[in-house]
């Protein structure tokens, strides 16, 4: 009979350390493809019960010892898990309070329902002790899928949620836990219902502050999520109405242009006609000086595209920067929007950062090759010192910090949007930024 208590006591050890392992793996993702057994996850899971275990054979209630789970959550966490150190560290200590709270309000009810010392409802080997450790981990169960469920909905909230804020809730949570085990520290002591009853309340208290805390600091993520969707939303109104701009602007330069050049060409024939040669070279040197002034880089089947690249491109030029670009002529399968978006973040970050160049070699490159449905884009631009040192997150510094690190947020988001990727790298006094598109997947 004993031996079939002891499995039944090994198997909840089990369950247990499955669940606080695979919370933090659902909620962070693993570094490697294949699922929770690829990422060790069954290993650590057996480890946790091991632990849990041989603190029940040693003690009754493991109290402190129960940072010894958490120190070995926390191992797999930072092991084996992706995400920041401050969302390790909430993952792990949320999964050990899922298990600490509902144990210890379960037990702390189950004594005063049956009006028996909480000593002895943890001790005793019969039905109610099945039923009891039965419900507390369906219970468990249940608030860890549905936290989960919750945690993925608000999953583009809890991004943009600060490190202080994930530390709030974080020292919240350890702060519960340790609470909750000096409640059922407390609740092993031979102390009357009326007591049970209060530490029962303070047990729900505490899970209540811990609900309202998590859903205030969710307030604050989703008050910060809108804030940088409306200035990326101001941005991305500015940037279409310099695209109806530039475009009409280039479209009215292409006219003029085709009928400047008409003219001008009349003018040389009459004059090689009548043997003015003199006059004629006159003539041919003012037509070139007239074209340096209406560069056109490049002149591809997309409107936008054109008026993008010409128009930043000359900007480059005022600020006697060579520019120059080698560019495809189709780019089907991408929005237009997205394409000028795009063009003119990463054109207006290299124009600026080399504008500052004290160097009288200051060139932008810009290439955009595809290649079986993938969009290469690189410009380059020069450098004095290394960006990526000195500004390793690329905030800009430009005055307005509200708004830092915007621009090359777009070219991410639109990176992620078309199953790319976006690289920032130096090479040979050059900062050069890399994005790839993919419209085949």
């Amino acid at each position: 009979m004993k031996i079939l208590w002891d499995l039944f006591e090994i198997s909840i050890n089990c369950f247990q350390g499955f669940i606080m392992m695979f919370f933090p793996y659902k909620f962070l993702g693993g570094k490697t493809t294949g699922g929770f057994i690829k990422n060790h996850g069954a290993v650590f899971s057996v480890a946790l019960a091991i632990l849990i275990s041989l603190m029940n054979y040693i003690t009754i209630f493991e109290h402190i010892f129960i940072f010894l789970y958490l120190s070995l959550i926390l191992l797999f966490s930072f092991l084996c898990l992706n995400g920041r150190c401050v969302d390790k560290i909430f993952a792990s200590a949320f999964s050990i309070l899922i298990v600490i709270v509902i144990s210890a309000m379960m037990s702390t009810l189950s004594s005063s329902l049956l009006g028996k010392p909480l000593y002895e409802i943890i001790t005793q080997h019969n039905l109610q002790r099945i039923i009891s450790v039965g419900v507390t981990q369906l219970l468990i169960l249940y608030t860890s899928v549905l936290s989960l469920k919750i945690f993925n909905k608000n999953k583009e909230t809890t991004h943009h949620i600060s490190v202080s804020e994930w530390l709030l809730i974080s020292v919240t949570l350890i702060f519960s836990i340790v609470v909750g085990l000096l409640l059922v520290q407390i609740s092993l002591d031979d102390i009357s219902l009326k007591s049970r009853t209060y530490i029962f309340l303070t047990i729900l208290a505490l899970i209540v502050i811990n609900i309202v805390i998590f859903y205030f600091v969710i307030d604050l993520g989703k008050k910060n999520a809108a804030k940088i969707e409306n200035e990326k939303l101001k941005i991305q109104i500015a940037y279409n109405e310099q695209y109806i701009e530039n475009a009409n602007t280039e479209y009215s330069l292409i006219q003029k242009m085709r009928h400047d050049s008409k003219a001008m060409y009349q003018v040389l024939n009459d004059f090689l006609s009548k043997g003015e040669v003199a006059k004629a070279k006159d003539h041919i040197k003012k037509m070139t000086d007239i074209a340096d002034n209406r560069i056109i880089f490049v002149n591809t089947d997309n409107v936008f595209v054109n008026s993008i690249i010409n128009a930043k491109l000359t900007i480059a030029k005022s600020f006697d920067i060579i520019a120059t670009c080698m560019t495809i002529d189709s780019f089907s399968g991408i929005d237009d929007m997205d394409l000028c978006r795009l063009l003119s973040n990463m054109l207006d970050n290299a124009i600026t950062a080399t504008s500052m160049v004290n160097s009288d070699d200051k060139r932008i490159t810009v290439n955009i090759s595809e290649d079986v449905g993938t969009y290469t884009f690189l410009v380059r631009n020069t450098i004095e010192e290394s960006v990526l040192k000195n500004n390793p997150h690329l905030l800009s510094t430009k005055k307005n910090k509200e708004i830092s690190g915007l621009g090359t947020g777009i070219i991410r988001d639109i990176a992620e949007k078309y199953n790319g990727r976006c690289d920032f790298y130096e090479k040979d006094n050059e900062f050069c930024c890399s994005v790839i598109l993919n419209i085949n997947m």
